[in-house]
């Protein structure tokens, strides 16, 4: 083999993933192959807290590390590491700490891609200097082109997050707030200099809202090429969560780290309404604490706060140059969420007395009030009033 960096480092996180991994690591090669020779790419497992060798597997007989002992690993085009810690966001970062790709590429280890997908992306990485999504076919959905995830929308009031869309601008790539990671590109070294993503995840979720903000405040920019075609071809992952435990911890830290304050305190009074408080409270002070020094670093890098970005949203400013139109979705909950999850509720004291929450009201208000679900809902009658009525 040709000594020297490769220039493309693909990381998999992978838990009890096999066989799906070795569908999914043969897949990329394919496709890299057709542009790059072997000693020019890495491919990069990282078996995180696995114990599929006690699961059994009928006619499968293997495990994640399976191709340990085939020849892609022995010439350093496959490289297989083990992480103990469970987190599919904190493995990734371990994974890029011992890439040596120019370019680095995250895939879940259930994926299939389209012949000609790490070129495009290459492409779109140079010209935006950013993150890059792959457009994504579920569940292997064939002929591309439809019911395809471009990107998300971006939905605040309830809890942090985005759930998946098909609105697809151009066919070149295009610019977008956020998108699911179960494949994605970027620089290496931007990805090391940005500091990837949160240190404290526990399991799964959060990641990817956390990452594409974090990349739009620092300036940079996130993007999808519709042309790079991804396959995703397993509904259930390796990772498992506890909803009531990891996911509210993660969404509580991405919040406090991104400087959030008005939305996580609002993702904190939505869960009251029917969490229990106890948990909540030591939830949010973990997350509070474990998000402190990301916090400083986050506001002393960032070029806009998250507020001011989803009322300037670049990205939709960047595609009316490239494109002449954009295509973007936000929902924000407030009117019909206070009416009809708020009031009565166990939340609703500490709603009004947070002074925190007053602000963000008047920030919805005056910046985003085209974006309110529902803006002007008036609430329909409870039960009670509807039979006296008819009465």
């Amino acid at each position: 083999m040709t000594d020297g960096p490769p220039l493309v480092s693909i990381v998999i996180p992978a838990r009890n993933e096999f066989p799906n991994i070795v569908f999914t690591v043969q897949s990329i090669i394919h496709d890299l192959e057709t542009f790059l020779k072997p000693h020019e790419f890495e491919i990069i497992i990282v078996a995180n807290c696995c114990n599929d060798e006690v699961v059994p597997r009928k006619g499968t007989g293997g495990t994640v590390d399976y191709l340990f002992g085939r020849g892609a690993y022995w010439n350093r085009v496959i490289r297989v590491i083990y992480d103990p810690i469970a987190g599919n966001h904190s493995t990734r970062n371990y994974g890029a700490m011992l890439a040596r790709g120019k370019y680095i590429f995250f895939s879940d280890a259930h994926m299939a891609y389209k012949v000609g997908y790490h070129q495009r992306m290459i492409r779109a990485i140079d010209e935006t200097q950013g993150i890059v999504h792959g457009t994504i076919g579920w569940l292997g959905a064939y002929p591309p082109g439809v019911s395809m995830g471009y990107q998300y929308t971006m939905k605040l009031g309830e809890e942090i997050k985005g759930t998946w869309n098909n609105y697809k601008l151009a066919d070149d790539y295009f610019y977008i707030s956020l998108q699911g990671h179960c494949c994605l590109g970027m620089l290496r070294e931007q990805f090391l200099d940005f500091d990837g993503y949160p240190k404290h995840h526990r399991c799964y979720g959060g990641g990817e809202f956390y990452l594409d903000m974090k990349w739009w405040m620092f300036g940079s920019k996130v993007s999808v090429d519709p042309q790079a075609i991804a396959y995703h071809l397993c509904a259930p992952r390796g990772y498992s969560y506890n909803y009531e435990e990891e996911y509210i911890h993660n969404v509580f830290l991405i919040g406090h780290s991104l400087g959030m304050d008005g939305w996580v305190e609002r993702a904190y009074l939505n869960w009251l309404i029917k969490h229990n408080k106890e948990t909540l409270d030591r939830l949010w002070e973990e997350a509070k604490q474990e998000a402190k020094e990301d916090r400083k670093y986050i506001a002393k890098r960032a070029t806009k706060t998250f507020d001011e970005l989803i009322v300037e949203r670049p990205w939709d400013k960047l595609n009316d140059e490239k494109h002449g139109k954009h295509n973007s979705s936000m929902l924000i909950f407030q009117d019909t969420w206070i009416e009809n999850m708020l009031k009565g509720s166990p939340a609703e004291e500490a709603y009004n007395e947070s002074e925190t929450q007053k602000k963000l009201a008047k920030f919805i208000d005056e910046n985003l009030a085209d974006k309110v679900y529902k803006r002007g809902y008036k609430a329909e009658p409870k039960d009670d009033r509807v039979i006296e009525h008819k009465k």
